[in-house]
């Protein structure tokens, strides 16, 4: 009987795929999982990660726009808005689109060992299972692990990677916004669970920390407890996890520091563990008398990533090129690079759909855990509070764009004005005149610095607005002129005359230098003084 079991055991095994099957580098097969050969006999598992784009856009530019961070105000760790794009297209017509493969695991020991060699694997005391996350490596010695599994790729499994067009993927250390957004649970969980502390309830079935209710203080073997709803194993535990990103305390902006390690460990609480983790970790510890050591750390390990170049070909330069201009009017609006060069209004609305989304979350999760009480109408007070600001606001931006506008037309005009008058007095016969070359020069440089704070101002305003601002005053501009013909008089020809030239020749040249400092965010003194040098009259 026992020998029949045996048998049929083993018929068994042999049936199943072979994705289903434990082997070295995947403790816990699932359905969906990548499997990479690696060499020595181990294998490599990721997990896809999707970006879908939420309008349903999965153009060459798609990408998912989340907030990163602690919103308890940490300043570790503050709520920043970032974008994440995958490397390849789906391959799955059900679900189109973009997405990037993340690790299931930390890397083992016995990756480590297969990929550098036994002598190159430490020696880490309590961690010597060779399924156990390495530890004791430095942030060189992973990017060596990546530099040599991808010649051994190339060498031996091409054929196994995914690729972007024609270009095979390549492993690496995943980004600080890729790792987050996988910890959170990326598009597999709701928004709801996505801006939760972690993206479960019962932290212990999912994640290594430190007490006997967990770890008991000592790292874990890879794979052990539940996956998250990505089917990642051990994100927020067991060991911290290096990242490819720089540190910065904004995440993209400031002084740059050492690298940035995301999640816990087998010696975090559990109360700290959270899907924002993250900490600095220099690339070198010691002191200038003791000297200086890479870092590594018995707690501190690694996983990959799987990535593509972005402009991998012409056709994919010209997908990119073709699809910006749509692109950055539409959705990339939104998204924090276009942001940081918008005007304020955009950046307040952005940030109020922000808070009005959050709002709706938390009205989900008070009902669903019968909390909701007498607190609906203060809730739906603070929405409509929101969406009056939002309209407020408008109104008052649209009244500032009148009086720019006007401001800066009639700073064109007396920078016209004082050009005309340097040419003239530069090139006057006698020496009085050319006297007042050095005052025309004078009044020249303070409007061009008086009109670079204009064009500021205009640049925080909504575009349309601004626009808008320019065809009323080109209307006015317009009621003057015929005014003037209706008056009559001995000076009506030189007026109107004026008139026209500030109409048609100075307020588009005004428009021009607002509309491309809008765009470009830059200031060109010099094509402004070309622009309204013109012509001298006799005088």
């Amino acid at each position: 009987m026992k020998k029949g079991l045996l048998i049929a055991w083993f018929m068994l095994c042999l049936l199943l795929p072979p994705a289903s099957l434990a082997v070295p580098g995947n403790p816990a097969p699932a359905e969906g999982d990548l499997v990479l050969p690696g060499p020595g006999g181990v294998v490599f598992a990721f997990r896809p990660v999707h970006t879908d784009s939420a309008d349903g856009n999965n153009g060459p530019l798609s990408g998912v726009r989340f907030i990163m961070g602690d919103p308890s105000g940490d300043f570790r760790a503050p709520p920043t808005a970032v974008m994440v794009g995958g490397a390849f297209e789906s391959e799955d017509p059900a679900r189109p689109g973009w997405l990037y493969y993340m690790g299931k695991y930390e890397i083992t020991r016995a990756q480590y060992a297969a990929v550098m060699g036994e002598e190159a694997l430490p020696q880490v005391s309590g961690a010597t299972d060779p399924e156990m996350p390495v530890t004791g490596v430095s942030y060189f010695d992973a990017l060596q692990f990546v530099d040599r599994l991808n010649t051994w790729l190339y060498q031996n499994a091409m054929e196994a990677l995914p690729c972007a067009g024609a270009i095979p993927g390549f492993v690496r250390l995943p980004t600080e916004t890729e790792w987050e957004f996988a910890a959170r649970g990326g598009q597999a969980v709701d928004s709801v669970t996505f801006d939760d502390v972690y993206p479960y309830d019962d932290l212990a079935a999912y994640e290594w920390f430190s007490g006997p209710s967990s770890s008991h203080n000592k790292v874990q073997k890879t794979g052990q407890l539940k996956p998250n709803p990505l089917g990642l194993h051990d994100m927020l535990g067991n060991v911290r996890e290096m990242t490819q990103s720089q540190y910065y305390i904004e995440y993209y902006q400031g002084r740059g520091g050492g690298f940035a390690a995301r999640g816990g460990h087998f010696l975090v609480s559990e109360d700290e563990i959270s899907a924002a983790l993250r900490t600095e970790e220099p690339y070198y510890l010691g002191s200038a008398k003791q000297g200086m050591r890479p870092n590594v750390k018995p707690t501190m390990g690694f996983r990959i990533l799987l990535g593509a170049p972005v402009l991998t070909d012409r056709q994919r330069i010209a997908d990119i090129e073709d699809s910006w201009e749509e692109y950055r009017a539409g959705t990339g609006a939104a998204m924090p690079a276009a942001l940081s060069v918008a005007d304020v209004a955009s950046k307040e609305a952005v940030s109020a759909q922000d808070a009005l989304q959050r709002l709706e979350k938390v009205k989900v999760a008070l009902r669903d855990k019968g909390l909701m009480g007498g607190l609906q109408g203060d809730i739906d007070a603070t929405e409509n509070a929101l969406r009056d600001m939002v309209r407020i606001r408008r109104e008052a931006d649209e009244e500032s764009a009148r009086v720019w506008v006007n401001i800066a037309a009639e700073r064109g005009l007396y920078l016209a004005i004082n050009l005309r008058g340097l040419a003239i007095a530069s090139a006057a016969p006698t020496e009085r005149l050319r006297a007042r070359a050095e005052e025309y020069a004078y009044n020249v440089a303070s409007g061009l610095e008086s009109y670079s704070k204009i064009l500021t101002e205009l640049g925080k305003l909504p575009p349309e607005l601004v626009q808008k601002a320019f065809d009323a005053h080109d209307a006015y501009l317009a009621g003057l002129i015929e005014k003037e013909q209706k008056a009559g008089g001995p000076l009506v020809q030189q007026r109107t005359a004026d008139l026209n030239r500030q109409k048609n020749t100075l307020l588009p040249v005004t428009r021009r230098h607002v509309e491309r400092y809008q765009k470009e965010k830059r200031f060109d003194a010099a094509a402004w003084r070309a622009d309204y040098t013109l012509e001298p009259r006799e005088q």
